[in-house]
Parts: structure tokens; sequence; C-alpha cells
């Protein structure tokens, strides 16, 4: 009789117990509310376990130990910010494993110069402002994985704009090669394709390299076909291409006026100066400033002038263009 009680009372327990330990590992255990918190590095399992419980992701820290000393998983949970929800132990466990760490949005808007990008990238505590330019300007680790790139001096022109999600303290290489893939993908098809339709001798940096002038001259994007054809018309006549953002670029600031003195700066970007494309981009163009190099309008137009409303003025000859410069400029 009495070995019958005890042997119901103990499956009693044993069921209570599966119960408990079941709901622990896959049942919320604590907070209902989007929960951030940071593990920070060679933290060990116990000190995890207290970041965790002190910030309510888990309702017991010594569990969560034994849990992963069962598991043998000390040495495998990873440092970083993590974002919880609801969690069970389990999906706690598997996040810390794998390193599925809080990822942050970032949106690297058209036309931006290289050290813009880096200081979105440095005040969304992606990567240091500094490694990352370095990074840029020493592109040659990046030529295996993207031999497209071989030859290239700098990246700037190849950080392909585009919203991104990135963890915090990111290595500088792999938000990089976030970039050039984006690129690859976006832009080498059209690239190749208008080759093989064109069979043009526009090398890939002289496309993105008239394309980022583009992109700093146009406000519209239906004016950026034109304006392509009117550097490529001024190139075809062996005149200087006198494109204002190239000297912005080579003064390191696009948000100046210039005035008539700076068009003298000496600097092979300055293409008051120099005849020809620039050694190099002058930003990361978008894909419509690459379609516009690739396929420009049908014009001959050899001048414009910006009407201050976001548009041009454009003009065949150099008389019709002071025209316009005295209507929009000075009047």
């Amino acid at each position: 009789m009495w070995s019958e009680f005890f042997s119901k009372i103990g499956k009693i327990v044993v069921i209570f117990l599966i119960i408990l330990v079941t709901s622990y590992f896959f049942l919320p255990t604590f907070s209902q509310k989007k929960i951030v918190v940071e593990i920070p590095k060679r933290a060990d399992s116990e000190k995890i376990s207290q970041i965790l419980w002190k910030n309510k992701v888990i309702p017991n820290p010594y569990f969560f130990c034994l849990v992963v000393k069962l598991l043998r998983w000390e040495t495998d949970l990873k440092a970083g910010i993590y974002e919880f929800e609801s969690p069970s132990l389990l999906s706690v466990l598997d996040k810390l494993k794998n390193g599925k760490v809080k990822l942050y949005r970032v949106t690297i808007p058209e036309g931006l110069p290289k050290w813009r990008v880096a200081q979105i990238l440095s005040e969304k505590k992606i990567v240091d402002r500094e490694d990352f330019l370095k990074a840029v300007d020493h592109p040659g680790r990046f030529y295996t994985q993207f031999p497209w790139l071989y030859s290239t001096k700098s990246l700037e022109g190849y950080l392909f704009p585009d919203t991104y999600y990135f963890p915090r303290e990111d290595n500088v290489d792999k938000v990089i090669e976030r970039f050039l893939t984006r690129f690859e993908k976006v832009v080498l098809p059209i690239y190749y394709k208008y080759k093989k339709d064109k069979k043009n001798n526009l090398s890939l940096r002289e496309v993105v390299t008239l394309a980022s002038i583009v992109e700093k001259e146009a406000r519209i994007n239906s004016e950026k076909p034109v304006i392509a054809a009117v550097f490529f018309n001024r190139l075809r006549k062996g005149m200087r291409l006198r494109a204002d953002p190239t000297v912005k670029y080579a003064l390191g600031s696009f948000r100046k006026r210039l005035k008539k003195s700076t068009l003298d700066y000496p600097s092979p970007y300055n293409t008051y100066l120099y005849y020809g494309l620039p050694p190099g981009p002058i930003c990361s163009p978008g894909v419509k400033s690459i379609r516009a190099v690739l396929y420009p309008a049908n014009v001959d137009y050899l001048y414009f002038v910006a009407k201050g409303d976001g548009t041009h003025k454009f003009s065949r000859t150099y008389k019709e263009h002071l025209r316009a410069v005295a209507l929009y400029q000075r009047g």
C-alpha cells in the first residue's frame, strides 16, 4: 500500500520536474519587454549569468550556469550586444552560442565621400573612423576576393550606397566586404552588359569616376544622363571638365561654396586645371548615376549652370552659357 503511494508521489514529482525544466528551456522566462544587454569580452558563464539575471533576461543565474556546464558550452558563449524579447532559456543560449548579436541599421546615402561614410559608421559605433579610412586607402587585401578591384588605389567610389545592418564594433574588413559585395551584385552586371552591347573602351574605374561627378552635380535623376552627356562631349572635344565638385573633393569638403581663388587649387582632382578625368572617384555614386554614364543622353550640350531650383540650364555654345550664368547666378 505505502509502496504504491510513494510510487505515485514519485511519478508526480518526476512529471513536475520535467514540466519545470521544460518550461525553463522552452517558455519565456522573465521580461516581456525588449532588453538590450552587452556581454563583455572574456566574460565567463558565471559573469554572463549575473548580467542576464540583473537585466531580467533569465530568472535564475545558477540554473543557467548548470545548464551551460552540462552542455559544455563554458567557452562557446560569445561577447557582443544582444537583444532579447520574452526569451526562453533555450533561445538565450542559442543567441549567445551562435553570436546572434543585435544588428544596427546604417543607411549610406548616394554621393558620400569616404570620410563621410567613415563618420557615419563611427557615430553608429560600427568601426573606428581612422581604421576604416586606412583600409579604404589600402585596398590590396581585397584584390583576391574582388579581382575586379585589381590595381585600384583606393576604394573611394566603391562603397556602394544602400541600407545595411551591422553589429557594433564589427571587423573593418568585414564591413568593407559588405559594401564591395553589394557593388559587385548591383553595378557589375550593368557594366558588363554595357561592355557587351556597346563595346566601349571605358574601364570600370573611369565609369565610376565620371558617375561620381555626375552624382555630385545632379539634383534630379532625369538630368543625370544629360549631365553625363555634357562631360562626354567636353572630353571628346579636348575641353577640361571644369566640374566644381572635383575641386571641393580636393579641398576635403563639399559643403563650402567655391571662391574664384580656390579654382586654382593645386590638385590632380582639380578639373579646372587638368584635362581628362580626375585620378579616381570623388564619392560613391548610386546606380542611376552609373546608368547615366553608361547610357548618356543624345545631346550636343557643352555647358550647364544651376538655376537655383535643383535643375540646370544647358547650353551648346559658350555665348549661350554666359547669358545663362548672367540670368541665373548674377541676377
